[in-house]
């Protein structure tokens, strides 16, 4: 993940727990969002207030009052009103989307240098599978 627009609002102590911590998908997930259930997180006391609705998509992780983020995913509406803590990289975006309730999952800090180069390896590597594929079916003609 890369640290979202708000990650500095929240406290030091959830800040840490959120990188260190696993969280639970709940039953309550689906294709608009992963509730999840965790260590809860905490606004700095002088960050605590309404946040104007900001621009949102698949992969940004939210925080509501409650502390248990929610990862917005691919039917997601457009925009949020809560704390960004995260985005998800694009590049994990489709292994996310697999990952079912009850099983917990872990988030690690990336520059947005090597969630950009992840993302580019990546599709260099379909390239690759895809012309390996074609050769390999026009060579068993």
């Amino acid at each position: 993940m890369i640290r979202g627009h708000e990650f500095g609002r929240f406290a030091a102590e959830s800040q840490a727990l959120f990188l260190s911590g696993g969280y639970q998908v709940t039953p309550q997930s689906d294709r608009m969002g992963y509730r999840l259930k965790g260590p809860v997180l905490k606004l700095k006391e002088s960050e605590e207030g309404e946040m104007l609705s900001e621009a949102v998509s698949f992969g940004t992780v939210q925080v509501p009052s409650d502390g248990n983020p929610i990862i917005l995913m691919a039917d997601c509406q457009t925009i949020g009103g809560y704390p960004k803590i995260a985005q998800v990289a694009t590049v994990d975006l489709p292994v996310l989307a697999q990952v079912k309730p009850g099983e917990t999952i872990r988030f690690a800090e990336i520059s947005v240098q090597e969630a950009e180069r992840l993302y580019l390896k990546r599709e260099t590597d379909m390239v690759m599978a895809a012309k390996a594929m074609a050769l390999h079916f026009k060579e068993s003609r």
